[in-house]
C-alpha cells in the first residue's frame, strides 16, 4: 500500500495567491475608511470560497495491489475506490508546472495526478498499474457527441448571476433602504451588471456541442442551438495543441484545447475544462493532420477567437 504525501508549500502557495488574487479585485476600497469592513467581509468571503472549492479539487490518493482509493482532501468522507481494470488507459502530460498523469475511461478522464501536488508523485506514477494509450482507438462507425461538464458549467453560471445580483442589489439600494435614487449608486450597480453580465455571456457563448461521425462534424452553440454548421474532416487545414497559460491567480490552472483551423483561421475549438470527454473528442479529431503545438497567455488566444489569422508552424 502506497499513501500520497500532499506538497503543503505548494498549496499554501497557491492558497496565498487566491488571496490576493481577491484582494486585486477589491481594489482600493478596501483601504478607504468608509468602506473598510463591508469590503473586508467581502474580501474574506471569496477568498473562503475560493480556496475551499481550491482544496476541494485535491485528493489524497492511496494505491494498493488492484487499484487505488481517492479521498477528498476537503471533505475526507467523499471517498471511492477505482480498479485498475476500469481504466482504458494512462497518459502523462507535461506543462510549466510539472508533469500530469491522467487516467482515461471512455474518453472521460476520471482522476487526474499532478506532480506539484504530491511529494511522491514518481512512486504513485510507478505503483498505477494502467496501460499506455495504445490500447485505446475510437471506431469509425461510432458517433462521438460532446458531454458538458456540468460541475464548472453550474459552478461559473452560478457564480457570474451571483455577480450580477450584487449589481441588481447595488443599483436598487437606495430603494430598498427607502431613500431617493442616487446617480453614483445606478453607476456602479449598472457597471457590475454589464461587466459580469457581458463575462458571463462570453463564457456560455464560447460552450458548444459537437458530434463527430464518419468523417462529419456537427457543431451547434449552447446559447443558440438553431445555427449548426456542419464541417467535413477534409475541410480542415489540421488541428493544433493548444495550451493556454494561466498567471495561478485564484487558483486557476492551465488549460489544454484542441483547435481546428480552417483557411488559417480558428473554426472549432474543444478546450479541455468543458468537456468530460475531451480524450474521447481529441481522439475523433485525429484524422486532421497536425500542425504543431501553440503556447501563450490565455487571454491572448482571444484574438484568434475573433478571426485573426493563424499563421504559426
Amino acid at each position: 500500500m502506497l499513501t500520497s504525501r500532499l506538497n503543503k508549500k505548494y498549496i499554501w502557495q497557491t492558497l496565498g495567491l487566491i488571496a490576493i488574487g481577491v484582494l486585486s479585485l477589491c481594489g482600493v476600497s478596501l483601504f478607504h475608511k468608509g468602506t473598510f469592513l463591508p469590503v473586508l467581509f467581502v474580501w474574506m468571503g471569496f477568498t473562503l470560497l475560493f480556496s475551499a472549492f481550491y482544496l476541494a479539487s485535491i485528493k489524497r490518493i492511496t494505491v494498493v495491489v488492484d487499484g487505488l482509493e481517492t479521498r477528498n482532501l476537503l471533505l475526507p468522507f467523499w471517498k471511492r475506490f477505482y480498479r485498475f481494470a476500469e481504466f482504458d488507459y494512462a497518459q502523462s502530460d507535461y506543462r510549466k508546472t510539472g508533469e500530469v498523469l491522467r487516467l482515461i475511461k471512455n474518453g472521460e478522464r476520471l482522476l487526474s495526478i499532478a506532480s506539484n501536488l504530491y511529494l511522491n508523485f514518481e512512486e504513485i506514477k510507478r505503483a498505477i498499474a494502467v496501460k499506455g494509450k495504445s490500447g485505446f482507438f475510437v471506431r469509425d462507425n461510432a458517433e462521438v457527441v460532446s458531454e458538458y461538464n456540468k460541475v464548472r458549467l453550474y459552478g461559473i453560471t452560478g457564480f457570474g448571476l451571483f455577480f450580477v445580483l450584487i449589481g441588481v442589489a447595488v443599483a436598487l439600494s437606495d430603494v430598498i433602504d427607502g431613500r431617493p435614487l442616487r446617480l453614483g449608486s445606478i453607476i456602479i450597480g449598472v457597471s457590475v451588471i454589464l461587466l459580469f453580465g457581458s463575462l458571463l455571456f462570453i463564457y456560455l457563448f464560447s460552450y458548444k456541442e459537437i458530434k463527430v461521425w464518419r468523417g462529419q462534424v456537427e457543431v451547434k452553440r449552447l446559447l443558440w442551438p438553431f445555427k449548426v454548421r456542419y464541417y467535413d474532416v477534409s475541410d480542415f487545414d489540421g488541428s493544433y495543441d493548444v495550451l493556454e497559460k494561466s498567471n495561478g491567480q485564484l487558483g486557476s490552472r492551465d488549460e489544454e484545447s484542441i483547435w481546428l483551423v480552417k483557411n488559417h483561421r480558428l473554426a472549432v475549438s474543444v478546450t479541455e475544462p468543458m468537456y468530460r470527454n475531451y480524450e474521447e473528442l481529441k481522439t475523433a479529431f485525429q484524422p486532421v493532420p497536425s500542425l504543431g503545438r501553440l503556447e501563450f497567455m490565455g487571454f491572448q488566444s482571444l484574438k484568434y477567437h475573433l478571426g485573426k489569422k493563424i499563421n504559426w508552424r
